[in-house]
């Protein structure tokens, strides 16, 4: 039986950042990735949580990632802008994009910012959130390793290359949709084999093409594209956007693994450049009651996107963060090893 704990949400801010930090992060940048593994755990999207903590930890002292990235602008030309992130840990990196999209957004009206050479940059939503929060609308996009492909294929083509799209709404949660391409995130599946817990059938093929319910099949194997053909045509205009437009580097030339980046995308539209804010503020409203009222069966609510998740926010930001026995022991081991001190009631 799987056994979850619940930790606070500020005490695992406390000993995420002190890890970081013992690791060799500066102590700003080690502040942005906590906030957006603790920010993914608040939400309910665990995936991106302190899951991550561990790899990146791994990741950094083996040499793939770079803790402490010189990030610069390489090209700036008035609404859109390029950064490359010296592959570094890519919260601050995509913080940095994101806030310079926000604003060359409140100069020129629209902005659009591109990233290479990074790695792991973890929810999207946290990027788009910061635009949205700027009372604009926002698009975050991201290529990285292959790990989907259609079903039948032995060989996994494109990664899960998740899009982020945001609109702000005053009174209430902003509309955040955040997305992988494939039937659910691989983080996901990295979270069952912590629990060990089969996948649902459907999720994930192994490495001889069959469906697999085993999440370390699935791991080793291929993830499956949500809506078929669809999704897998929306992870190759997606990889084409980031790996190719922007020169990130297309799924097919990455080395597969938790930490791969291709490039990032990221977009900011100041919604006073096509109508005075406060009527779309008013519309949208409108929009979200008209869309909540629609009459359902029994049992049955319309949830916009982004609701799940701002309830399961105000819930943890209670109750705490559930932490399964697999990450707490390996939460434990980065305790004993660094010295951070991890209080469990």
């Amino acid at each position: 039986m799987v056994m979850v704990v619940r930790i606070n949400h500020e005490v695992l801010r406390k000993f995420s950042n002190e890890v970081l930090i013992k690791v060799g992060m500066p102590k700003d940048y080690a502040e942005v990735v906590t906030d957006q593994l603790i920010l993914a755990n608040l939400r309910g999207v665990d995936s991106h949580g302190i899951v991550r903590l561990p790899l990146y930890v791994k990741g950094m002292l083996q040499g793939e990632i770079n803790p402490n990235p010189m990030i610069k602008v390489v090209r700036d030309r008035g609404p859109y802008a390029l950064i490359d992130g010296d592959n570094g840990i890519g919260q601050p990196v995509a913080l940095r994009a994101t806030e310079l999209a926000i604003k060359k957004a409140k100069d020129f009206g629209i902005s659009v910012v591109g990233i290479k050479n990074l790695k792991h940059i973890g929810m999207l939503a946290y990027y788009v959130m910061k635009i949205v929060e700027n009372d604009m609308m926002g698009i975050v996009a991201a290529n990285a390793s292959p790990n989907i492909a259609p079903l039948g294929c032995k060989k996994p083509i494109t990664g899960t290359n998740p899009i982020a799209i945001g609109f702000p709404i005053r009174g209430g949660p902003p509309i955040i949709l955040d997305m992988a391409m494939s039937v659910v995130a691989r983080g996901k599946i990295l979270v069952a084999a912590h629990k060990g817990e089969k996948i649902p059938e459907g999720w994930a093929m192994n490495k001889e093409g069959v469906m697999t319910t085993d999440p370390k099949e699935a791991l080793e194997g291929i993830l499956l594209p949500f809506g078929g053909y669809k999704g897998f045509g929306l992870a190759l205009v997606v990889d084409i956007l980031c790996g190719i437009v922007l020169g990130g580097g297309y799924s097919l030339k990455m080395k597969r693994g938790f930490y791969s980046q291709g490039g990032v995308f990221i977009e900011a539209v100041d919604i006073n450049s096509f109508r005075p804010y406060e009527e779309y503020l008013k519309e949208i409203r409108e929009y979200v009651e008209v869309v909540k009222s629609t009459p359902t069966a029994e049992g049955f609510e319309v949830l916009m996107p982004g609701e799940p998740e701002h309830r399961t926010y105000l819930s943890r930001v209670r109750e705490g963060i559930p932490i399964d026995d697999e990450t707490l022991k390996e939460l434990k081991e980065l305790s004993v090893k660094y010295g951070v001190e991890l209080p469990i009631s």
